[in-house]
């Protein structure tokens, strides 16, 4: 009978490089820790917001921009502060299937206060643009709240008039992707939080050839982090670019400007 052998270091190393998956290490996303990065248009958002959640009755808010200017940080972390304070809070996105959509009679029970949110409108299906028509209407009858985030102004969304005209009725407002000393700042937050800091060398490789997007960053972190450990070797431009090589599925381009 064949005798089992302990695995080698080599052959363990391996088999953790190949489990890497960046599913729970960023930080929350909480209202606290958006970083508004000194623009006066995202401060001017997140003050908004803040007064939206402390409204009693219906409020409603439109944020557009493009990728990575924090939308989705926003509506996350604005359901989660509803939720705390014990309030009913909502998030729907294109990917949600019907059956995580609530009946318009389910909003309508909802008591008064809590927030409806809907992220990346502008890639809502037929049916699900049909959908949020109803809820949009049912959460201004019910005095709940409603934020929407999209990558155009309300009247340039691709989507049914009736629609673009409610997510038109209260104030839209434009947040901005953070510059390159907000990101920094950002990734070296996340590395302290894990007991290290990123080398000037390392953050300025990640800041111009990777994304500029924050989540996809952050996401790339968490995989390096554990790239790191597997190998036993501090997080350096080499580690990263091994990395990349072995999964490249992780690498995005940096976008232009």
């Amino acid at each position: 009978m064949a005798t089992a052998t302990a695995p080698s270091a080599s052959s363990a190393r391996l088999a953790a490089r190949q489990h890497i998956l960046p599913l729970d290490w960023e930080e929350e996303q909480t209202l606290a820790n958006f970083e508004t990065g000194g623009q006066p248009e995202n401060a001017l958002a997140l003050q908004e917001l803040r007064a939206l959640l402390a409204a009693p009755g219906h409020a409603a808010l439109y944020l557009w921009g493009d990728a990575g200017s924090g939308k989705s940080h926003l509506l996350w972390a604005a359901c989660q502060t509803q939720r705390q304070q014990g309030r009913w809070a909502l998030l729907l996105a294109p990917h949600l299937p019907p059956s995580a959509w609530p009946d318009i009679q389910d909003v309508l029970a909802q008591p008064a206060g809590g927030l409806l949110a809907a992220d990346d409108v502008h890639a809502l299906h037929a049916w699900q643009q049909d959908w949020l028509f109803g809820l949009y209407n049912a959460a201004r009858s019910a005095g709940l709240g409603f934020v929407a985030s999209g990558n155009a102004a309300p009247a340039m969304l691709p989507l049914r008039a009736d629609l673009r005209t409610r997510l038109g009725w209260g104030l839209a407002l434009r947040l901005h992707a953070p510059d390159d000393a907000i990101r920094a700042h950002v990734l070296q937050r996340l590395a302290h939080s894990r007991g290290y800091s990123l080398s000037p060398e390392l953050l300025h490789y990640m800041l111009t050839h990777l994304s500029r997007d924050l989540s996809h960053l952050t996401t790339l972190m968490a995989a390096l982090d554990r790239y790191a450990l597997a190998m036993q070797r501090p997080a350096t431009v080499p580690l990263l670019k091994s990395l990349l090589a072995e999964q490249p599925q992780l690498l995005q381009p940096a976008a232009p400007g």
